[in-house]
């Protein structure tokens, strides 16, 4: 899933892509009127306690968007909705989901961002298909019990932990056996070195993701993430470059580096450590045409986007 290097550059709009293909629809009115046709639902906060009277006619619905309603809990009839393959409930009030949610069996995304979550409801491990969770800006989650149940879920390989005030990662996120892409950004008191130790663990993990986080020091723990294939860094203004420079040559497998909207205007003379990427993503800086130059011909085999 997404394993090749071009997934990169859409690291944000993985949920949205997602049900692009399909026209969406927010409201029952018209999505009843062509119901063999709606894959899409963005419903309007006010039918929502209207899904259990409708939720049997949309046969074919693979993705649900109950977003920013502050809801306390789940409504009665989305589990009837058993086409669905995308829930997003972000931005509401919720910190359980109900035991039915079992039945939806052919769920592969669940978006919990911006809830009131303190611990991962046991049922999402019911879920067998389930491959990425958000949990993002749930500050109050409990990350141990988190990865704990996670752990259950095997087919996990992509989880938003952003916002969520970590310090350090548990050791038991190498129970996830699938894991290749986790997003640790708006963290900005997250322990680097537990950080990259821990990760280490993670054998499948490709790709981490830690924007706007704060971060100067790049300590040398990176280089045991061998695994790894892309790093995303953007909006981390006081980077030390030199020592990214130095600690990533050693990651043989990484080939994506991010460093967007940072601040930088110069980097160091010497650019051999960045010589192996394929991309070097640096746009939304202020570089100088002449030091673009520089950097282009010091790197000829790398892609490098200003």
């Amino acid at each position: 899933m997404k394993k090749t290097i071009v997934f990169i550059f859409v690291l944000t709009f993985q949920c949205v892509l997602f049900a692009q293909k399909n026209k969406k629809y927010t409201s029952f009115e018209d999505a009843l009127k062509v119901s063999e046709d709606v894959t899409w639902l963005d419903l309007n906060c006010s039918e929502i306690p209207d899904i259990n009277t409708h939720a049997h006619k949309l046969s074919h619905l693979e993705s649900l968007y109950l977003t920013n309603c502050e809801l306390n809990k789940l409504p009665e009839g989305v589990e009837k909705i058993k086409s669905l393959s995308l829930l997003n409930i972000e931005g509401n009030h919720l910190s359980s989901l109900p035991e039915s949610l079992h039945q939806l069996q052919k769920i592969t995304v669940i978006n919990l961002r911006n809830n009131t979550f303190e611990e991962l409801p046991e049922v999402i491990t019911s879920l067998p298909n389930l491959r990425e969770i958000d949990l993002s800006y749930n500050p109050q989650v409990n990350l141990d019990k988190t990865i704990r149940t996670l752990s259950k879920i095997k087919k996990l390989d992509f989880l938003y932990l952003d916002g969520n005030n970590i310090t350090k990662i548990p050791s038991k996120i190498s129970k996830l056996n699938a894991l290749e892409e986790i997003h640790l950004s708006e963290n900005p008191s997250l322990d680097l070195k537990n950080t990259f130790t821990t990760l280490s663990q993670a054998l499948h993990l490709k790709i981490l993701v830690l924007s706007n986080n704060e971060i100067s020091t790049i300590p040398p723990e990176l280089q045991l993430i061998k695994q790894l294939n892309g790093l995303v860094l953007d909006n981390n203004p006081n980077i030390n470059i030199q020592q990214l420079l130095k600690n990533s040559s050693f990651l043989e497998h990484l080939k994506v580096i991010l460093l967007r909207k940072s601040s930088l205007t110069k980097l160091p003379e010497n650019l051999s450590g960045f010589s192996k990427l394929a991309v070097l993503e640096l746009s939304g800086n202020t570089f100088s045409r002449s030091e673009q130059e520089r950097i282009k011909t010091l790197l000829p085999n790398t892609k490098v986007v200003f």
